[in-house]
């Protein structure tokens, strides 16, 4: 677990190295405002964070869609802003607008999120827990990725040594990347309040062992020994080197719909569920991903 902040240009200026002073080791960043401009502190935020030590574990966009057309637009203005950068893309759901779309609202958070992946980002939602009881708990089969979620148990100001409840942890049925504890925080190099954050993941994008990736275990769907022996390409390309061929397995082979456990075949999967065809068409990640997250305990068949 780390701490980590997340701030916008209601911070102000923030002095970045008196933030790593404090303890704090890791940031998220607002990226752009309601008009899709960029944050008047991003890019400096971004330098300060880097110029200091401090890693970014992602980027955040409070999202005001309420349809697909408009979340995808969103997503390229936000990878327009990054410019190339690499960071994780958060988008921040909540909003009054969605709370009446059912449904609609994990579309459009889909679409939002292919357009994140395939430029090669990880992405994920950040929401308050009642919004995600209310309007994305129903849903939760539809919707794969991480999620950080607000739960405050206290107004008090915090410190960067102050410590939550652990009985207060959000409990979802995702996987909880990060706790947002506090509005309230007291950093020092930041004037005013500040949110805090518990952050549960490994640094973004970082792989751990030989079959986790953004803090998703894929040892369900991928066994290296098996993926080189069906495949020759790859035995031609990596020979044993495991991480190479895990690399390519989250990069490529999983949109390619290989086989790389003996136990999951994608294709036959989405043959197999006309509900996860209709919610994830032929995104053939989402279907590795929610028999991980949700299909083995459900006991469904992926043969």
């Amino acid at each position: 677990m780390r701490k980590v902040i997340d701030v916008s240009d209601y911070n102000g200026h923030i002095d970045w190295k008196k933030v790593k002073e404090s303890g704090m080791e890791g940031a998220i960043l607002k990226i752009v405002r309601k008009d899709l401009n960029p944050d008047k502190q991003f890019e400096s935020n971004w330098a300060g964070c880097r110029s200091a030590g401090i890693p970014v574990e992602g980027v955040y966009n409070y999202s005001y869609a309420a349809a697909e057309s408009k979340a995808i637009y969103d997503a390229k203005r936000v990878l327009s802003v990054l410019a190339g950068r690499k960071a994780k893309v958060w988008l921040d759901v909540e909003d009054p607008i969605q709370k009446g779309l059912g449904k609609g609202l994990i579309d459009m958070i889909r679409a939002y999120q292919k357009i994140i992946e395939n430029a090669g980002l990880e992405f994920g939602v950040y929401t308050g827990l009642s919004f995600y009881n209310s309007y994305i708990k129903p849903y939760a089969p539809s919707a794969i990725c991480n999620f950080w979620v607000a739960r405050y148990p206290s107004g008090k100001k915090m410190t960067a040594s102050s410590e939550p409840p652990a009985d207060k942890k959000p409990m979802i049925k995702h996987k909880l990347e990060g706790w947002q504890y506090s509005s309230a925080g007291q950093i020092p190099g930041i004037r005013g309040n500040v949110d805090l954050n518990i952050w549960y993941e490994n640094q973004t994008g970082a792989v751990s062992g030989e079959t986790v990736y953004g803090g998703l275990d894929y040892s369900p769907v991928f066994d290296a020994e098996y993926y080189l022996d069906r495949y020759r390409d790859l035995k031609v390309a990596f020979g044993n080197n495991v991480p190479a061929l895990f690399h390519h397995f989250i990069v490529h082979g999983m949109s390619e719909g290989r086989q790389a456990a003996d136990m999951f075949n994608v294709l036959a999967y989405k043959a197999r569920y006309s509900d996860l065809q209709k919610a994830f068409g032929e995104n053939l990640p989402l279907y590795y991903q929610h028999y991980i997250r949700f299909g083995i305990n459900e006991g469904r068949n992926a043969l």
